[in-house]
């Protein structure tokens, strides 16, 4: 068994959840610790899966009553990535 510190305020959210659902505090940090690290788990899992992401092969699309002005600002947010 191990002690951790958390501030009052986690505290107290945790304490209201817990009795929403009708658990102790124990019980709820515990699922919900290894809920988390079941995720992180499977999300870098999958990560060596998939390609890294990348615009070089995108075409933005105009939007509908877009400026020049405008459709060039937005364009300017991606070509300096």
């Amino acid at each position: 068994m191990h002690t951790i510190e958390i501030s009052d305020e986690t505290y107290e959210a945790a304490r209201r959840t817990a009795a929403l659902d009708s658990i102790d505090v124990k019980t709820l940090i515990e699922s919900l610790v290894r809920r988390h690290a079941e995720y992180i788990e499977v999300f870098h899992e999958r990560a060596s899966e998939m390609p890294p992401f990348s615009l070089e092969h995108y075409e933005m699309d105009r939007v509908p009553g877009e400026s020049e002005e405008d459709y060039q600002d937005r364009l300017r947010m991606f070509t300096s990535l």
